[in-house]
């Protein structure tokens, strides 16, 4: 997003973020100078990816030797968790390497003889490095104590002025850090971690992959036999145990703040203390010949590249994003029907018209974003839409049969990282190209498909015998359900759930509800309800009510759907009078991209 002035992007972009200044201000500047094309604007960040590699290797080989650094730099370059903050401009990559710089201008002054240069240097990037991330401030914080086990104690005053003199330089930010904090944290929209979070960490790490853990073992055990190692000094058992600490300090620290205060651990606050996992492992090796050496880095670079590529996607699931997606498709769309085709999503309307601007087109859109739509609201939205076909991205999934209401045809579908977008149109000629959604239940009283049950008692029928409604009077709590083992019709977790029924009050207020239930080998994992209410119905007539599921999120991204049952129900708590003239359960195709790049997946 742009601002106009300098204090417009502080009290409107940086005050009411997570962040600290310091990346936003960078981009706001350096688009100001140089343009906000995609590349200029990542430049920056690919660079420090880049150099974060070298700086990665300088600092192992500063302390331990060459192989470590090498062996160190092969991961940092390869390993997903920095190709893909590399690639976004975010602060990640600069972190990184603000920190690296930062850890290497301290090395040097402590082992290069206490030059003023190196310790003016660490000052310097240790500042940047707070006003870049709040994890790297801590990670900043964290190396500063450090130095109090290597420095001298005549030097001890030298180096407890520049940790006053970082301070000072962050005062000018209190204010904005204060200010955040006072508007709600700098966390609380992510789910707390798991107490399994290091392990988690690991696997995605290691790309999910048997081959890249078991190549960073092969590696390390055979170049530690092969290695001519001399005992290790004092100061490297020291720095050791040090990075070893680096790593794990910052992940527990965020854990303890995730469960007490505000969650905010993520994968990619790791980032700042990931190279220190690996020196601290590599260490151990030794002297071990060169031509071992050159075989390892080639095997890590291999393995890491092509798990990379083949197995995490990473290229094709990066450069496929909605914001730009949307836009491209809405135009493709245009060539083909001009002026009958309507843009709908959740994004923020700058993106939008960037890439509107990028593609010199423009398309009658909506943004659901920071509207604050209800179900009734939206449904009014959808129905006003003039235009015959409509695409849609990154909307609510609850949303998807409020458009499938008004433009009843589903003629494509598209999915990637973090959205689906579905193209509808309401033409009977489109018709002939239209998804089918797979249907596991369904009933119109008269005839039945499926494990649905119904009280037989309740339906009623009319003379003619070919309409029926199911009467769920105000002394019956629970109407119609059924029961289902999910793999008795698929083994995917990558799947949509839609439920609907058509109901109709004979009260004032119809405040009962649609549920389904997930449980897995008999324990419940999922409940979800969508109250009949929640779409506006009027005594005596007719409203169709839907709830939908995505199994992957009710299944915890749990790759099996062995042991998984599918449970729904009409729940009417409040004991009201309502007549159902239709129950229809179908499955649709799901996203397996839509968590790639953090969890394992298969797009089978």
């Amino acid at each position: 997003m742009t601002f106009d002035n300098f204090r417009d992007l502080i009290k409107y972009g940086v005050e009411v973020d997570a962040h600290p200044a310091g990346v936003q201000v960078f981009l706001y500047y350096w688009i100001r100078c140089f343009g906000d094309a995609e590349w200029v604007v990542k430049l920056p960040f690919v660079l420090a990816g880049l150099a974060s590699v070298w700086f990665a290797y300088l600092v192992a080989k500063l302390w331990f030797n060459p192989v470590t650094g090498l062996l160190t730099a092969a991961y940092v370059g390869t390993l997903q968790m920095f190709v893909l903050y590399s690639q976004i401009a975010r602060p990640y990559s600069s972190g990184l390497f603000l920190t690296l710089v930062m850890v290497w201008f301290w090395s040097r002054y402590i082992l290069k003889g206490y030059k003023l240069i190196d310790l003016a240097m660490f000052v310097l990037f240790a500042a940047l490095s707070c006003y870049n991330h709040h994890f790297s401030l801590l990670f900043a914080a964290i190396v500063g104590f450090s130095g109090l086990w290597f420095v001298k104690p005549d030097k001890r005053k030298a180096y407890f002025i520049a940790g006053l003199a970082i301070f000072v330089l962050y005062i000018p930010h209190l204010p904005i850090f204060f200010s955040q904090l006072r508007l709600g944290g700098i966390g609380g929209w992510l789910a707390k971690p798991s107490p399994w979070f290091l392990f988690q960490f690991l696997d995605w790490l290691l790309h999910f992959s048997f081959w890249v853990a078991g190549v960073l073992g092969f590696v390390f055990v055979f170049l530690l036999v092969s290695s001519a190692s001399n005992p290790a000094s004092d100061q490297t058992k020291k720095i050791r145990q040090v990075m070893l600490t680096w790593f794990l300090l910052p992940m527990i620290i965020g854990y303890a703040y995730s469960v007490i205060i505000d969650p905010i651990l993520q994968y990619s606050l790791m980032i700042f203390s990931t190279p220190y996992l690996f020196m601290f492992l590599f260490s151990y090796i030794g002297k071990p010949k060169l031509q071992y050496v050159a075989v390892s880095v080639v095997l890590i670079l291999l393995v890491n590249i092509l798990t990379l590529v083949l197995k995490r996607e990473h290229y094709k699931i990066m450069y496929k994003q909605p914001f730009e997606q949307v836009v491209k498709s809405a135009i493709e769309l245009n060539k083909k029907y001009p002026g009958n085709v309507f843009m709908v999503d959740d994004y923020i309307p700058y993106y939008n018209n960037y890439y509107f601007r990028k593609y010199g087109r423009k398309i009658p859109h909506y943004s659901t974003r920071n509207k604050n739509l209800n179900i009734i609201r939206f449904d009014s939205v959808t129905g006003n839409i003039q235009q015959d076909r409509v695409i849609t991205c990154g909307l609510n999934k609850d949303y998807f049969q409020i458009v499938k209401k008004h433009f009843p045809y589903l003629i494509d579908y598209d999915y990637g990282f973090t959205f689906e977008e579905y193209t509808y149109s309401r033409v009977a000629g489109d018709s002939l190209k239209v998804i089918k959604p797979e249907v596991m239940a369904f009933t119109d009283f008269i005839k039945t498909t499926g494990p649905l049950k119904i009280k037989s008692g309740h339906v009623e029928t009319d003379s003619s015998g070919s309409h029926a409604v199911y009467h769920q009077m105000p002394d019956e709590k629970y109407g119609p359900f059924c029961k289902f083992a999910v793999d008795d019709f698929t083994d995917n977790i990558y799947k949509f759930i839609d439920v609907s029924a058509r109901i109709r009050p004979l009260t004032d207020s119809c405040s009962a509800l649609l549920v389904v239930q997930i449980e897995k080998k008999g324990k419940k994992v999922f409940w979800k309800g969508m109250n009949f209410k929640s779409f506006g119905p009027e005594k005596g007539k007719w409203q169709d009510v839907y709830l939908t599921v995505n199994l992957q999120d009710a299944l915890k991204s749990k790759m099996s759907t062995k042991g998984v049952s599918f449970n729904f129900f009409i729940w009417n708590p409040n004991r009201e009078d309502f007549l159902i003239s239709e129950i229809k359960i179908e499955m649709r195709k799901g996203n397996p991209y839509r968590y790639a790049l953090f969890f394992d997946f298969d797009d089978k």
